[in-house]
């Protein structure tokens, strides 16, 4: 007669406590952990103001000087910019990392609105690219991405009066 074999302790007691181990690592996942196969995303840093910029034929206009870095290579440096209103500027986007960016100022406060400006994609380091335009007569925070990291890479173009 065939019998049956009870089931051996060790599985009885590694199932329970493998389980258990799974999930306390689980549980240890703090709020600065983060999905992105590059790491935690790095803490913004502080709004740019803008510079002025030589007169031209259209006027005098400003100046911002963003950038993303090979340390922080899915940021932008400022990630806030803060400029008046109705004023022509123009954006120097320097790509200082090995992945391809461009940046895409928008006119309103998400992508869904239609674009002010944006530069070409370029891959660093060392790509500089820029792009010229006025700002919205209206204050308030106009939003930016990368067109490339549209979920991971943004900011706010903060429009004074």
């Amino acid at each position: 007669m065939a019998g049956m074999h009870p089931q051996p302790k060790l599985i009885r007691f590694a199932l329970p406590l493998a389980i258990a181990l799974i999930l306390s690592a689980c549980a240890g996942a703090g709020p600065g952990w983060t999905y992105a196969p590059l790491g935690p995303t790095a803490a913004p840093t502080a709004a740019a103001t803008a510079t002025p910029a030589p007169s031209g034929p259209g006027g005098p206009g400003l100046t911002i000087e963003v950038k993303t870095t090979d340390a922080n290579p899915l940021v932008f440096e400022p990630a806030m910019i803060e400029v008046p209103a109705n004023t022509s500027i123009t954006v120097n986007y320097t790509n200082d990392s090995a992945i391809p960016h461009n940046i895409d100022f928008f006119n309103g406060a998400d992508q869904t609105s239609s674009s002010l400006a944006k530069t070409d994609i370029v891959t660093g380091p060392g790509a500089v690219k820029s792009v010229t335009f006025t700002t919205p007569a209206a204050a308030g925070d106009y939003f930016f991405w990368c067109d490339v990291h549209q979920t991971s890479m943004a900011g706010m173009l903060h429009v004074t009066q």
